[in-house]
């Protein structure tokens, strides 16, 4: 009985999390509008990433959406997201183009800081073969 019911605990705290995460990825999608605004998105556009070295998923994502003018469709790479992202980005079978976006500048951001994309023609964060 009480395998039971820690497997309903379980569950629970799964769909809390899933709730939780959609209504996170709600309010970026929210924020899209305003990022857009203040430019967030040109760092897409300016900062080349060395495809060589960097995560190709993620270069692959950036291409498409430099190569379509920063507007993104339902045809967009999205490898670099996690299976958790894939769902909420094409809830209900609709894609939702704005927080696409803001999830590819979020990983964007997280990649150059854990190493694992690289800046073209950057002292800082240009990759190091040492």
């Amino acid at each position: 009985m009480m395998k039971k019911q820690n497997n309903r605990y379980s569950d629970s705290n799964q769909q809390y999390d899933e709730i939780e995460y959609a209504l996170y990825c709600d309010g970026l999608e929210k924020q899209y509008k305003e990022a857009k605004e203040v430019g967030l998105f040109e760092i897409l556009k300016v900062l080349e990433l060395d495809k060589e070295h960097s995560d190709n998923k993620l270069v692959q994502a950036i291409d498409y959406f430099n190569g379509k003018g920063g507007i993104v469709e339902k045809d967009a790479p999205i490898e670099f997201l996690t299976e958790r992202e894939k769902r909420i980005v094409n809830r209900d079978g609709k894609f939702r183009p704005d927080l696409y976006c803001m999830l590819l500048s979020i990983k964007f951001s997280e990649a150059i800081q854990n190493k694992s994309a690289f800046i073209q023609h950057s002292l800082k964060y240009a990759f190091d073969s040492e």
